[in-house]
């Protein structure tokens, strides 16, 4: 090998710099055919490589006149340590251990590849110390980023526990393979167990409340399907294994399988939800008595109604009345029957709101008649308002009769309310199909239409809640009720498995669609 002098660089080093240019452009051809280190940006390591390059050689050429000098030198230690930094940047760059090693092995082969295509050879020694450098910086990239891992692993997982204890959430792991099952601090407690007892899955099955046992062995056996997809999910009662204090826990987690298919590992959190099932249980006993004092009330106010119903009737049929006499009676009948109607209008909305459905007993019937029925009332009520009736179709179908005509005269009724002066009132019943069979003749729908002002759109979200009164021609009426007609009639569609949609337009009026089905669901 030539050299001019202790301080002046060989002509291997000089030739090696000047294939710098080749070398880096082998090196990112290699990176990018790679499948393994591809990126979509390009080379992690693109900014780091060309000053480890000059590096490199420089750690060549020092080794080469330290040699000549008879050992290691400062200047020698510098050339490594520098190599050692660029290692590190590498390391903080490529944040990933495989890729970091791949495009450092890819520098490495690139340089062989041009030493061997522009006959540059390297002695024994040149050879070492150049693959003790690559070595070097491929180890210190590799030891910089596990460290690096491991702190960001354990910072995730310091900040894992924190948010679990703040949100008092038990975590546990059970390796199927070995049996071994781990209960974080969170998760002793909730189960009763104290921190020095061992955790066994025998002793797991023990702590469940023995009515829930049976469940909870199903969902772990179903969640150890392939089939299952791994999901976990269950609540359930537990009696402390030390402290025997019943709670009840709410259970999440998965079953990990391995390339064959076998459940290998079960990972989850647990919840203790004592509390909440504990104010579900308040819940349902206040509800209970709501229902039963409604009945009650119901029953209470129902009586003394009937008694002034029928002596109303009978002084209407049997009175000798005058034509005074005779409006004053009908005024009480027709209070009479308003104030029925609230009073199981308040029991329908109780058991639909609290805990229940309205209650319907489906039959063989007409939707045309008991529409007809329905409309027929309203006109004896309401004479100076035409309510124009239109029936298309087969009327044929299951329904209750008593809830139907409760729903048609709701609607119809608040169509009345809102209808402009003089104008009439529609309602339209007739297949969903438009004729008397057809794709869709399995449905039906009833139309209530009137002319008038157009629903506000802020007020059609809230247009079917309990107790909603909307203006009439300006003012809030005081005289229609609690305003619980359009939410008792949803309630009855729903209960027959229907649905009732509106559409306003200031230019077309207000509709009201109810839905039904021919055959009605059994009802609640």
């Amino acid at each position: 090998m030539d050299d001019d002098g202790p301080f002046v660089e060989t002509s291997i080093t000089a030739r090696l710099r000047g294939c710098k240019g080749d070398v880096l452009e082998r090196w990112a051809r290699r990176v990018l055919a790679d499948p393994e280190a591809r990126r979509p940006a390009g080379p992690v390591l693109v900014r780091q490589v060309p000053e480890l390059f000059d590096d490199l050689i420089e750690v060549l050429s020092a080794s080469r006149r330290a040699e000549r000098r008879g050992g290691e030198d400062a200047e020698l230690l510098g050339a490594s340590a520098r190599v050692e930094d660029h290692a590190r940047l590498c390391a903080a760059q490529g944040r990933c251990i495989a890729a970091a090693l791949r495009e450092l092995s890819h520098l490495r082969a690139a340089l062989l590849e041009v030493c061997v295509e522009q006959g540059i050879s390297l002695e024994f020694r040149e050879a070492e110390v150049l693959h003790a450098a690559l070595d070097a910086t491929m180890w210190t990239s590799a030891v910089q980023i596990e460290a690096a891992t491991r702190a960001a692993l354990e910072d995730s997982a310091a900040r894992l526990r924190l948010a679990t204890r703040a949100g008092g959430v038990g975590v546990w792991d059970y390796d199927l393979v070995t049996g071994k099952l781990r209960w974080d601090e969170r998760t002793r407690e909730v189960a009763g167990l104290d921190r020095g007892s061992e955790v066994r899955y025998d002793l797991f099955l023990a702590s469940i409340h023995p009515d829930d046992r049976a469940r909870v062995e199903e969902a772990v056996r179903r969640s150890q399907t392939p089939e299952s997809g791994g999901e976990y999910g269950v609540e359930y009662r537990v009696v402390g294994i030390c402290d025997r204090v019943e709670r009840w826990v709410a259970v999440q987690g998965r079953t990990f399988f391995d390339a064959a298919g076998r459940s290998v590992r079960m990972l989850g959190t647990v919840i203790d939800v004592t509390e909440r099932k504990q104010a579900e249980a308040v819940r349902r006993e206040e509800l209970l008595l709501r229902d039963r004092f409604m009945a009650a009330f119901s029953h209470y106010l129902n009586t003394p109604l009937t008694s002034i119903t029928l002596a109303a009737s009978v002084l209407a049929h049997h009175g000798n009345l005058t034509p005074r006499q005779a409006r004053n009676v009908e005024r009480i009948a027709t209070s009479a029957r308003r104030m029925a109607r609230t009073i199981n209008d308040l029991l329908d909305m109780n058991r639909s709101r609290f805990g229940g459905s309205v209650s319907i007993a489906p039959r063989p019937e007409d939707l045309h008649a008991l529409c007809k029925s329905a409309v027929d009332e309203l006109r004896v009520a309401h004479r100076d308002v035409p309510i124009e009736l239109d029936v298309q179709g087969s009327g044929a179908g299951h329904w209750d009769p008593e809830r139907i005509a409760q729903m048609v005269t709701n609607l119809v009724q608040n169509a009345i309310d809102h209808a402009d002066p003089g104008s009439a009132v529609g309602v339209t019943v007739r297949p969903r199909g438009g004729g008397e069979r057809g794709g869709e003749d399995d449905e039906l729908l009833i139309e209530v239409h009137n002319d008038g002002p157009a629903i506000a759109p802020e007020l059609l979200e809230t247009l079917f809640d309990p107790f909603h009164r909307s203006a009439v021609r300006g003012r809030t009426s005081t005289g229609r009720g609690l305003g619980l007609g359009l939410f008792i009639a949803q309630q009855i569609a729903r209960a027959h498995g229907g649905s009732i949609e509106v559409e306003s337009k200031a230019a077309r009026g207000t509709t009201f669609t109810a839905r039904l089905p021919r055959r009605a669901g059994a009802g609640g």
